[in-house]
C-alpha cells in the first residue's frame, strides 16, 4: 500500500477543488472532411458493413482516423500511415466496381481523401500545442503512441521538454503545472477532472469531435457534492487559411467521442479461435484458462487454478513483486511472461538448478503420471479413485485431485500416502524411494526458483525506470543471471471472466490481437 502525505492530500484537495479546465477545439478543413465522410460512407453501408469485405476496409481507416485525433502527429506519421496499407486498400478497390458496384464511388472517394492526407506533413496539434503550451505535460490516451509523439517533440526545441503522462499515471501523488489532455474527455478516466493533479487543465482536440463532460461527485466535503471546476470553451481556432463556412459542406456535422474509439476486442472471438488451434502434442491436458488483454494488442492465456508473477504499482517495496492468483488480477497491474525462450520461466530456472539429474528426475515424474493416465483412459475416474482409496490414498476420494496428479502442472500429492498409492497402482511400488526422491528434489527446485525469479525481479524494478513502465505500460527484463532469458512486464488492459479449456501449451504464451478479433 502506497501512504500519502497530509500535505500531499492537501494539495490534490486543493487542485481539485478550483481548478480551471479550458477546451480548445481546432479546425482542418481535409482532415475534417476525411472524419466526417468516413462516418456518412459507415452510415451508407449500414449492414453491409459487417461483411469481412468493409471490415477489412474500413478497419485501417478508423485505426488512421482515430490515431491522429489522439496524438500531435503529421499526417503522415508511419505508425498511422503504412505504405503497404494502402496498398493493400488500393488492391482491395479493384474488386469494388464488380462485387459493390453501389458503393464503389464513396469508397474510392473515401480512400483518395487517405491518399491525400498521408502525403501530407501538417501536424495541427503539434502546431496548436507548440505555439500554446510550451515545457507542459501532455497527457495521451493510449500508450503505445506514446514513443511516436516523443520523437516527434524532440524535434521541436520548444517542446522536446514535454512530459508525456498516461492517464495511469495521474493516480500518483505528483502534481503539475498544467495539463494538456489530447482528445475528448470521454476517452479519458473521470478521476482526471474530478481529482486533477494540477490548477489548470487544457484538452485540445479537433472541432468536430462532440465534447461534453459534466463534473460528478469526488470528495464527500465538495459544494453539492460536486467538483466545481470552471469549464470554460475557447474559441475554435482555425489552422488552415480555408474560408470552412463556404467550402466545408460538414460544418453542422460532428463525430459522437465514442465513434472515433477503436472498436473492442471480441473475447468470445478470440477464445474460440485459439481453443480450436491443433494441438502440437498427442493427448495433450486440457487446462482451465482465463484470457488477459495486456498493454500493445497482446494477449495471453493464463492457469485459471494458479498464480502468476505480477508488478504491481500501487504497492511499495517488496510488495511491488508478488505472486497473485490469477482470478485476482486486477486491470492495472503488470503480468510478468517468459518473451525470448517461451513457456514456464520457472521450470527453465528449475530445471537449471537441478543441473544434470533434471532429464532423469523429469523422467521419472512423466512415468508414473502417464501410466496413471493410461490407467484413467482405458477406465473411469470413478473406478481410478475407488482403488486408490483402497491402496491407502485418503484425498482420491474426490476425482479433482486425480485430475490435478495427472497435470503436468502439478509436481506430486501432498500427502506422502496419496503419492505411495499412486505408485503403488501403477507398478512402481518397489521404486517408492526413488520416486519420492526426484518429486521432492523437482518440488524444491521450483521453490527456489520461484525465491531467485522473484528477488532478481525485485532489484530490476528498484533500478529501473518505473515512470517509463506506467507512461509506456510494458517493459523488458533481462535475467541472465538465472538463465531465465528476457522477460517483459505487461500492464493488463482488460480481462475476460469466462474460463474455457485450452490445451496446456498455449499457457502463458502471448500473442498479438489482430483486427480479426475486435467488434468492427
Amino acid at each position: 500500500m502506497t501512504y500519502i502525505s497530509l500535505s500531499t492530500v492537501d494539495e490534490i484537495y486543493s487542485c481539485s477543488s478550483g481548478a480551471n479546465i479550458y477546451q480548445n477545439r481546432l479546425e482542418h478543413h481535409k482532415f475534417r472532411i476525411f472524419c466526417l465522410s468516413l462516418k456518412k460512407f459507415e452510415q451508407l453501408l449500414g449492414e453491409n458493413a459487417e461483411e469481412d469485405y468493409w471490415k477489412n476496409f474500413l478497419r485501417p481507416l478508423r485505426q488512421y482516423r482515430f490515431k491522429l485525433c489522439a496524438a500531435p502527429l503529421p499526417f503522415n506519421h508511419p505508425i498511422a500511415s503504412q505504405p503497404d496499407t494502402i496498398k493493400s486498400l488500393e488492391k482491395q478497390l479493384k474488386n469494388c466496381q464488380s462485387m459493390y458496384q453501389y458503393f464503389a464511388s464513396a469508397a474510392n472517394e473515401i480512400f483518395n481523401l487517405l491518399v491525400d492526407l498521408s502525403k501530407s506533413d501538417d501536424n495541427p496539434l503539434l502546431d496548436f500545442i507548440e505555439k500554446n503550451y510550451p515545457n507542459n505535460s501532455l497527457v495521451i490516451k493510449e500508450s503505445y503512441l506514446i514513443p511516436a509523439v516523443e520523437n516527434v517533440l524532440s524535434a521541436s526545441h520548444k517542446l522536446n521538454k514535454n512530459l508525456i503522462l498516461a492517464p495511469s499515471q495521474l493516480r500518483t501523488n505528483s502534481c503539475h503545472k498544467r495539463l494538456v489532455v489530447i482528445g475528448a474527455t470521454g476517452w479519458f478516466p473521470d478521476y482526471i477532472f474530478t481529482a486533477p493533479r494540477t490548477y489548470e487543465i487544457d484538452i485540445v482536440h479537433y472541432s468536430w469531435i462532440k465534447n461534453r463532460w459534466q463534473p460528478k461527485p469526488v470528495f464527500i466535503a465538495s459544494p453539492d457534492n460536486v467538483i466545481q471546476s470552471n469549464f470554460i470553451y475557447l474559441p475554435i481556432c482555425n489552422t488552415e487559411d480555408v474560408n470552412t463556412k463556404t467550402t466545408d459542406i460538414f460544418q453542422e456535422d460532428h463525430l459522437h467521442p465514442d465513434e472515433i474509439i477503436p472498436p473492442s476486442i471480441n473475447w468470445i472471438q478470440v477464445a474460440k479461435r485459439i481453443s480450436t488451434f491443433p494441438s502440437s502434442i498427442d493427448d495433450e491436458e486440457s487446462i482451465e484458462a482465463r484470457l488477459f488483454l495486456l498493454e500493445g494488442e497482446i494477449a495471453v492465456f493464463l492457469d485459471a487454478n494458479t498464480k502468476a508473477l505480477v508488478i504491481d504499482l500501487v504497492e511499495d517495496g517488496e510488495s511491488q513483486v508478488k505472486k497473485e492468483s490469477v482470478t485476482d488480477i486486477e486491470t492495472g497491474m503488470f503480468i510478468i511472461l517468459r518473451t525470448n525462450g517461451g513457456g514456464d520461466y520457472i521450470i527453465s530456472l528449475a530445471n537449471h538448478i537441478l543441473g544434470e539429474q533434471a532429464r532423469n528426475f523429469r523422467e521419472l515424474q512423466q512415468l508414473w503420471k502417464t501410466r496413471l493416465k493410461n490407467q484413467v483412459s482405458s477406465s473411469s475416474l470413478r473406478d481410478i479413485s475407488w482403488r486408490l482409496v483402497n491402496l491407502g490414498s485418503k484425498m482420491s476420494k474426490q476425482e479433482q485431485n486425480i485430475r490435478n496428479w495427472m497435470s503436468n502442472r502439478n509436481i506430486k500429492p501432498q500427502d506422502k500416502e496419496d503419492f505411495n498409492a499412486i505408485l503403488t497402482f501403477v507398478g512402481l511400488g518397489d521404486r517408492l524411494e526413488e520416486f519420492h526422491e526426484a518429486a521432492e528434489a523437482i518440488h524444491c527446485a521450483h521453490c527456489q526458483a520461484g525465491k531467485n525469479i522473484r528477488k532478481l525481479l525485485l532489484h530490476k524494478v528498484r533500478t529501473s525506470n518505473l515512470q517509463k513502465l506506467e507512461q509506456i505500460g510494458k517493459m523488458d527484463f533481462e535475467l541472465s543471471e538465472a538463465d531465465g532469458g528476457s522477460m517483459t512486464a505487461f500492464r493488463v488492459v482488460d480481462i475476460n471472466r469466462e474460463v474455457i479449456m485450452l490445451p496446456s501449451s498455449k499457457i502463458a504464451y502471448p500473442f498479438q490481437i489482430d483486427g480479426e478479433f475486435t467488434h468492427d
